[in-house]
């Protein structure tokens, strides 16, 4: 179920640039990753790096973890959207 949820949220962040650095306080890495591969389904290896240190900056653990449940529900949070809009133009 974990998986379908990083599908989603990759598809979710279409083609954004890359932006620079990691978060303090990172996930465990099969998360990253999963959400990584996820996103390159449909962006650059770059873009989902990007986007997934800027979702650990902002979310604690839980707190991804409780937006991963809203998209296995059908529901894709505008917050993860707009964080990882942030890397357009870096």
């Amino acid at each position: 179920m974990r998986r379908w949820s990083a599908v989603a949220i990759g598809l979710a962040l279409l083609a954004l640039p890359s932006c620079g650095g990691g978060p303090p306080n990172p996930y465990p890495p099969e998360i990253v990753e999963a959400f990584v591969t996820a996103c390159r389904t449909n962006a650059p290896e770059s873009v989902c790096r990007c986007a997934i240190d800027r979702v650990q900056r902002r979310f604690s653990l839980d707190e991804y973890l409780a937006l991963e449940k809203r998209i296995t529900n059908g529901d894709i949070p505008k917050e993860l959207v707009d964080e990882a809009a942030e890397c357009r133009g870096r």
